[in-house]
């Protein structure tokens, strides 16, 4: 979630604005006219001025702002769905810290553990069923890459929170507002106030994106922590316990939890990141982590 510069930001969303079909209609009918009038030196700057106000309002309305993010997150998922599983791997594992990828690396050992004690389990006291072996498999495959999205989010809420300081936002939405009641109380303009007032509105939206990313980045930090501590744990019975049904039970009920989380990102404002692929590329069949392209830190 690395953020750009206010400018670029900015820039992007005029843009976005400027290219929109209808509004590209709508200014050349209006420099035509501009000509066709007889009259160009009149009518071109209250064209011009027409679409200043335009792109200016459109630029900055909330709205339109989440629109223009969702078609560029849009674009990243199909991406995501377009390469193989070995470009993903190796494209998340470059984008994590060495100790996030680690932390997978060992949770995948875990889950590779209990899938071979599940196995064992079935063939001497159920009757080994490829069945219900290829669904547990898969439960514990869909397991590892909710791990990893939790994973990536996390990353980036960390990296986003590292570069944005609240203190320095709220300092600047406290000047911003003073700045405004000073200029409301000496009567300014109405141009310099709506100025102002976009201004104080922007920033406190800062100041929420910064306080919800904080409340996201817990809840997900508390999701990986439960992950874990369900696979050690069952890992951990499976050494005392002679009930293979009882077993099987545990590590399917550990699978059943992931849905319930999977809808819970899906509702945070974490980013689409990876959410876009449904089915999770095969973790535990691999032989061999991808290799590491590069290294990002």
């Amino acid at each position: 979630m690395n953020r750009r510069p206010p400018q670029s930001n900015f820039a992007k969303y005029v843009a976005a604005a400027f290219s929109w079909r209808w509004n590209l209609l709508a200014f050349g009918a209006g420099i035509v006219f501009a000509f066709l009038s007889g009259q160009p030196d009149m009518f071109i700057p209250l064209v011009a001025a027409a679409e200043i106000g335009y792109l200016g309002l459109l630029s900055t309305h909330p709205r339109f702002r989440k629109s223009v993010d969702a078609r560029k997150y849009s674009g990243r998922s199909i991406a995501v769905q377009n390469v193989s599983s070995d470009e993903l791997l190796r494209q998340i594992r470059s984008g994590l810290k060495p100790e996030m990828w680690r932390r997978y690396e060992s949770l995948r050992d875990r889950c590779l553990h209990l899938d071979n004690l599940a196995k064992q389990f079935r063939g001497l006291q159920l009757g080994d069923s490829s069945t219900r072996s290829e669904l547990q498999t898969a439960s514990l495959e869909r397991l590892l890459w909710m791990f990893l999205k939790l994973l990536y989010s996390v990353d980036a809420l960390d990296r986003f929170l590292k570069g944005t300081s609240r203190e320095s936002l709220a300092g600047q939405h406290a000047e911003s507002e003073a700045e405004l009641k000073e200029a409301q109380a000496a009567k300014r303009n109405e141009n310099m106030l709506r100025s102002l007032q976009d201004k104080v509105a922007t920033l406190h939206q800062r100041l929420e994106n910064y306080d919800r990313a904080v409340d996201n980045r817990e809840f997900l930090s508390l999701e990986l922590d439960r992950i874990e501590q369900k696979v050690s744990a069952i890992s951990e019975m499976a050494i005392n316990t002679r009930d293979a049904a009882d077993f099987s039970a545990q590590v399917d009920g550990i699978t059943d939890g992931i849905t319930a989380t999977e809808q819970a990102m899906q509702s945070l404002d974490v980013g689409p990141v990876l959410m876009s692929r449904e089915e999770p590329p095969p973790l535990l069949q691999r032989q061999e982590p991808p290799p590491l392209v590069k290294q990002r830190r």
